[in-house]
């Protein structure tokens, strides 16, 4: 009988890159997790601990079977008359049949069919164990896992990312024998370098953790990154300071030790004279050390560090850590020091000499397109068109810094230190610093006007001229990032309200790039479509329904803060009770007047009016559309269908009782005039038609 049990698995590793052990840990999981469900030793729906330090990937299958369940299979054979011969004798097809099953001829039986008979039997398939299956299933795995990164060692076949030294494979308290990376399993872990060095054998698999606790191993992540921002907040507090929240810097810490031990640090205070993003920059990447801040928010001469060791003597590893962070720190103010020796735009004509892109020039010469394409979109945005122009003409200078050669995540905020040294205006400082914004989706966007032109030009030169020079993205290849960057170009323009509708800021991105590539009236379209693209996923983001956002687009078209302006009013109002019988209105406004396409339709008369109905309609869309016109005006959406709405009576009346397509000529165009211009005042709102109630 098959009894349930934990099955272990561990592949103890050289030290993994730190962040790249959790898609290798879900590799491993969900590769044995799918196989073990498919072979039925494993419920799908069984607990899964997942477990990984730098040395090791480890995952634990809560009540595996050590053997398959026996299955009952149904065989047909060959029919009658292939089976027996003329003499009635079992055939070579009839025999041959009863050899693969294990069987004699006599054993077999026959299904009766509307066909005929068939030779038949019923044979019980043995459940295959867990130790015959679980080898290749491992080995399927691994092999899976491997990528450009993994690698050989010794004389092996198998690739993996880090050299493996050890295998531990536990079903319940039985190891398993198999064999992989040369290692053969058994039912010993690798405990701490230097706190639990050696061999440390387990009794089960649920025995794994304790074991390496008592090893000085946390093997459970989510235990390690509370372990780590609970000793990081800690000392913050105790010191009477804060920390920045920072996940990313908390996984890799997580990802970097065993057993994470966080001390505080100190350093000269004569460093904070260097901007703080770069004294921060270099402080984590370099030493992966957390910043630490006054109440006031300004950045101590202080530092976190998360060691992987327990010291006797804290004050050594601090001073450590100090000694080591130092050099780093001197290098920062080294670049700043130097950097300030020439000014930003005394680097201007160097730009000439970097490749932006081939059709495209140098980074010198999309500056220029900035400057010119800045000055035409200052307007729209109530920029200076003189401070845009001169934060073009100095926006990538940086780009040739000491500083941000070291940390190129610093480009644009380095710009607007130098700049301010430099003495250039502070709007034009930082603008150079947001034009970089938003840095990556969901991140901020620019604040000020000149900020907000010259982030929008650098998007649409990107675009469009990256586009005209035959690059643009294919599938998922996007080597230039211009999906991020269209969609950069929609954030803006909606949080800024800017008035320029996609079509036209396209234009004056094709009107910068000038006789330098030819954009045609195709291409612009093209690019157009591939923004608004974006515009819509940004909707869908934002929680509007596809059929919103599909009426809105049927509806008029305006500027992306125009269009998610009328797109969340008509979300909401698609929820109002009155909407209804208006979107049905609309609906069937429409049907009529795609019928009658082909009538000639003037204004509504109204002598030919004759129903009281349509009478009514006609005086309440009169009474409706100075209110409608005035809130349309403001961009006031809501209040523009609330107006609609208060037409609702009406128009169920009108539909109700008047027979639009008269036989009379004269009244069903009349009619259809009246439609019309009740159609109308919606569709500059969007086509409620679309919304399908």
């Amino acid at each position: 009988m098959s009894t349930r049990a934990d099955l272990l698995i561990e592949l103890g590793c050289e030290e993994l890159p730190a962040r790249s052990i959790d898609q290798q840990l879900d590799l491993l999981c969900d590769g044995l997790q799918r196989r073990l469900v498919d072979a039925g030793l494993m419920d799908e729906g069984a607990a899964i601990a997942r477990l990984a330090t730098p040395r090791r990937l480890a995952v634990r299958f809560s009540q595996v079977l050590d053997r398959q369940a026996d299955r009952e299979l149904e065989r047909k054979g060959p029919a009658e008359n292939v089976a027996l011969d003329a003499d009635g004798k079992p055939s070579k097809a009839a025999e041959g049949f009863a050899r693969s099953l294990g069987k004699s001829f006599e054993e077999l039986d026959w299904l009766e069919t509307d066909q005929g008979r068939w030779l038949y039997a019923r044979i019980t398939e043995p459940g295959k164990a867990l130790d015959e299956l679980l080898g290749p299933m491992l080995e399927e795995t691994v092999k899976a896992m491997a990528g450009a990164r993994s690698m050989r060692w010794s004389d092996l076949d198998e690739r993996f990312l880090r050299p493996v030294r050890w295998l531990c494979v536990l079903h319940g308290e039985r190891a398993i024998p198999l064999s992989l990376f040369g290692l053969s399993a058994g039912r010993r872990t690798q405990g701490h370098r230097i706190h639990g060095p050696g061999w440390h054998e387990l009794a089960s698999a649920s025995d794994y953790e304790r074991v390496l606790e008592a090893a000085h191993v946390v093997a459970d992540r989510d235990r390690r990154r509370e372990r780590i921002a609970s000793q990081v907040s800690t000392l913050a507090d105790k010191a009477g300071m804060r920390v920045d929240d920072n996940p990313d810097l908390l996984d890799e810490n997580v990802g970097l030790t065993e057993w994470p031990v966080a001390v505080m640090g100190s350093f000269d205070e004569a460093f904070l004279e260097v901007p703080e993003e770069a004294l921060i920059s270099s402080m984590q990447q370099h030493q992966k050390c957390f910043p630490v801040r006054n109440v006031d928010g300004s950045l101590a001469p202080r530092f976190i560090a998360i060691a992987n060791i327990e010291s006797k003597d804290e004050t050594a590893m601090i001073a450590g850590f100090e000694r080591v962070i130092r050099p780093r720190l001197s290098d920062a103010r080294f670049f700043w020091d130097q950097d300030r020796k020439q000014r930003l735009a005394d680097r201007a004509s160097r730009l000439d000499d970097v490749l932006f892109q081939e059709k495209l020039g140098s980074t010198g010469d999309k500056a220029a397109r900035l400057g010119q394409l800045g000055r035409r979109l200052a307007e729209s945005l109530a920029a200076d068109p003189e401070q845009v122009a001169r934060a073009a003409s100095l926006c990538k200078c940086d780009l040739l810094t000491e500083m941000v050669g070291e940390f190129p995540e610093l480009q644009g905020i380095m710009g607007r230190y130098y700049a301010l040294a430099d003495g250039e205006n502070d709007a034009v400082a930082m603008a150079i610093e947001e034009h970089y914004m938003p840095r990556q989706a969901g991140a901020e966007l620019p604040g000020t006007p000149a900020g907000q032109a010259l982030a929008l030009a650098d998007r649409l030169d990107t675009v469009v001229g990256i586009f005209a020079a035959g690059k643009k993205p294919k599938g998922g290849k996007d080597p230039f990032a211009l999906r991020r960057a269209a969609l950069g170009i929609v954030r803006i323009l909606e949080d800024s309200n800017c008035g320029l509708s996609l079509a036209e800021a396209v234009d004056l991105a094709a009107e910068a790039l000038g006789e330098q590539l030819e954009v045609d009236g195709d291409l612009k379209a093209e690019v157009e479509r591939f923004i608004f693209d974006r515009l819509r996923s940004h909707a869908a983001e934002a929680g509007i329904e596809t059929a919103t956002i599909q009426a809105v687009e049927a509806g008029k078209a305006g500027s992306v803060a125009d269009f998610m302006a009328r797109a969340r009013a008509i979300q909401a109002f698609a929820d109002d009770e009155r909407a209804e019988s208006l979107i049905a209105a609309n609906k069937r406004t429409s049907n009529l007047l795609k019928q009658a396409e082909n009538e000639r339709i003037g204004d509504v008369d109204a002598i030919l009016l004759q129903d009281d109905a349509e009478k009514r309609l006609f005086a309440d869309i009169q009474a409706v559309e100075t209110d409608l016109e005035s809130a349309l005006a403001r961009a006031d959406y809501p209040a523009a269908l609330a107006e609609l709405a208060g037409l609702r009576e009406g128009v169920d009346a009108f539909f109700d009782q008047v027979m639009v397509m008269a036989e009379d000529a004269r009244l069903r165009a009349n009619r259809l005039a009246l439609l019309t211009r009740l159609r109308g005042l919606i569709i500059d709102i969007a086509d409620l038609a679309r919304l399908g109630r």
